[in-house]
């Protein structure tokens, strides 16, 4: 990661110190830009133009342990550079109409609790192990 210490230096002073740090811990890095949107999860969406190419628009997710799933599918497109305008700016009239209803967004929750566990159908292949303790003399 090739950052100038000026534009770190920039960067905390145009977010402040609380929040610069707070970006370093999570992103192990300092932005400045203007905050573009909040989603359902309460992730924040920012962009900057002081960026090099590629770099100009982040998330900073709601929670510590995060995932891209936490990210919803407008906000995703966007990140990715697939439009410039954001789904919460969009008039109701470019929105697409769809022949069935997009379901609420779930984050993807494996290895967590919530995580969709199958019933096991199949026999065990090996029996576990019983020790038989003898008396000792």
């Amino acid at each position: 990661m090739s950052t100038s210490i000026f534009r770190t230096v920039k960067n905390i002073y145009r977010s402040g110190f609380k929040r610069a740090a707070w970006q370093i811990q999570h992103h192990n890095d300092t932005k400045s830009g203007w905050l573009v949107g909040v989603d359902d999860f309460g992730n924040k969406y920012y962009e900057t133009d002081d960026e090099i190419h590629l770099r100009t628009r982040w998330v900073e997710y709601n929670q510590w342990n995060f995932d891209i799933s936490q990210v919803e599918p407008g906000w995703h497109y966007w990140l990715g550079y697939g439009t410039n305008t954001p789904p919460n700016k969009l008039p109701a009239d470019q929105i697409a109409p769809r022949a069935y209803p997009l379901q609420v967004h779930k984050p993807n929750y494996t290895n967590k609790p919530g995580a969709y566990v199958p019933y096991n159908t199949a026999k065990p292949k090996c029996s576990a192990w019983a020790p038989e303790v003898r008396e000792r003399v």
